[in-house]
Order: structure tokens, then C-alpha cells, then sequence
């Protein structure tokens, strides 16, 4: 039976290496880095954020937002306004081209997915589903597991930087 576990654990890694592979592929072109698009993302459903609030959402240091930043804003991705009440605090705003490109990196994801769940039937899907919802619970609490995108991406930069120490 062990052999088994390591079998699906091993396909599960690969289908989510190959996930990666293929969505990176698909983003190349869009004038970003696959790690910028969480950034570029936030700034999308947080329109006026500052790089703070940035960092705390997605558990990046101040100074990766600030490099990531840069780099987007001389990408013409991204504009910085002064604070009305604070001269000292920017405020982060996604230009026309960055809310495209935005819109183009989630159409590309939105291939991604549809090519990795090609030729499941709706039954199939909800069964796997059930059964990673499942494998979530078991690790991580039934409390704990439901994250979306940016909780992902925000909870995967926490791990890391607590690996650093």
C-alpha cells in the first residue's frame, strides 16, 4: 500500500511541476516575470495599495516590492502617486497596459487549467476535488486549506522566508 501513496504523491508533484512549466510558458511575452504576476495581481484587486501593504499581503520583504516595483513601473505596468496625507507613503496603481496584462496572465492560467483538466468529464473533476480537498485537510486543518491564488502565493513566500530564518 505504501508503494501506492509514494506513486500519487510522485504523479501530484508532477502534474503540479508540469502546471508550473506550462502556465510559465504561456506568461513569456507579457513583459513580466511569472513571480511579478502575484504583485501585478494584488495591485489589480487593490487598486491605490502601498508597497507595504504589498509585502504583508504576499510575505515579501519591503525591499522585493520595492526592486519589483521599480522594474514594473519602467515596464509602464504600474504608476506611484504621493499619499494625499502622507508625503512620505506612494500609492500603487496599475496603468492601462499593466490591467491588460493583467487580463492577458489570467487568460493564459485559465488555458493553463483548461489543457491540464482536458478531456475530464465534470464527475471526474469534482471527484478530484473532493479527494485533494480532502488531502488538505488532512495536512493542514479543515480551517487552513481553503486558499486562493494570492493566499498561495503569500503563504509559499511566508514558508520560504521562514526557511531562511
Amino acid at each position: 500500500m505504501l508503494k501506492s501513496y509514494k506513486e500519487v504523491a510522485n504523479a501530484f508533484e508532477n502534474a503540479h511541476l508540469f502546471r508550473c512549466v506550462y502556465s510559465r510558458e504561456r506568461l513569456q511575452g507579457k513583459g513580466i516575470y511569472d513571480k511579478q504576476y502575484p504583485i501585478l495581481n494584488f495591485i489589480y484587486n487593490n487598486s491605490g495599495c502601498t508597497q507595504i501593504e504589498i509585502a504583508k499581503a504576499l510575505f515579501i520583504s519591503p525591499a522585493s516590492v520595492a526592486i519589483s516595483t521599480r522594474r514594473l513601473m519602467k515596464g509602464g505596468l504600474i504608476t506611484k502617486r504621493i499619499h494625499e496625507n502622507s508625503l512620505r507613503t506612494n500609492r500603487v496603481f496599475l496603468t492601462e497596459k499593466g490591467e491588460s496584462v493583467v487580463k492577458e496572465c489570467r487568460i493564459c492560467m485559465q488555458e493553463t487549467d483548461n489543457q491540464m483538466f482536458k478531456d475530464f468529464t465534470d464527475d471526474e473533476i469534482e471527484t478530484l476535488k473532493g479527494y485533494l480537498t480532502r488531502m488538505v485537510s488532512n495536512l493542514a486543518g479543515k480551517e487552513d486549506g481553503n486558499l486562493n491564488a494570492l493566499s498561495r502565493a503569500a503563504f509559499k513566500n511566508r514558508m520560504r522566508s521562514e526557511e531562511r530564518g
